[in-house]
């Protein structure tokens, strides 16, 4: 039998990840809720290698095969979960980039980097969460979708030259600046808050803005 290629086993894995039916009603949806609600809780206050769907189940306070009818397995349930919250933290990088009140690319690079900074300091799940992206060969390929997405979203501006921009290959600038900019998450995840986060978190800023300025400029 010929070995598998990168490409079917990547397939494999992300189909070991797929939602098992979409929620139809408003309180299958609720459901799903209360369950990414119980295993953010549970990332936020216990051991990862205690979790399983069983324990999910019983923290959002629904029956097991409630779990097993939407999320074929626990890792699925990290993907969506992880997913939702990357959602959201690029939301708030899109109303920074797009916000006109700052006249600065270094004002916004500063600002997108306090989104993270926050996102760890005020969500305990995530950064447990984020561990298991890295470490889980089922989940990494969650995480490089995540990077790949940001990393279009910021090409598609530079395209334009908006940033003041200036270079030949906007989508491979992004993908490096995404690469930093996650850096700090890939060195301080499934470690408690400490100086060593605080001197991390000030090192990948600076790493990020010494980057960028050899492409972004400020208008005139």
């Amino acid at each position: 039998m010929a070995p598998r290629t990168p490409q079917e086993t990547t397939a494999t894995l992300a189909k070991t990840l797929e939602r098992r039916t979409a929620p139809m009603q408003q309180r299958a949806r609720d459901r799903i809720d209360s369950v990414l609600a119980a295993t953010e809780r549970l990332l936020a206050t216990t051991s990862v290698d205690t979790i399983t769907t069983s324990s999910i189940a019983a923290e959002a306070d629904v029956p097991v095969s409630s779990i097993y009818r939407y999320f074929p397995n626990v890792f699925a349930i990290y993907k969506e979960l992880f997913e939702t919250l990357v959602s959201q933290i690029h939301g708030r990088i899109a109303e920074i980039l797009e916000n006109p009140q700052y006249t600065s690319w270094r004002e916004r690079h500063l600002e997108v980097m306090l989104v993270l900074r926050r996102t760890l300091n005020e969500d305990p799940a995530y950064r447990p969460l984020f561990h298991l992206m890295l470490t889980t060969r089922e989940l990494r390929i969650v995480k490089e979708h995540a990077n790949a997405q940001i990393a279009a979203y910021l090409a598609a501006r530079w395209e334009k030259g908006l940033d003041g921009f200036h270079g030949t290959a906007p989508l491979a600038v992004a993908r490096m600046a995404t690469e930093i900019f996650t850096s700090f998450e890939t060195l301080t995840s499934g470690e408690a808050q400490s100086e060593w986060t605080d001197s991390l978190f000030a090192e990948a800023t600076l790493a990020l803005e010494r980057y960028l300025s050899l492409y972004l400029e400020d208008p005139a």
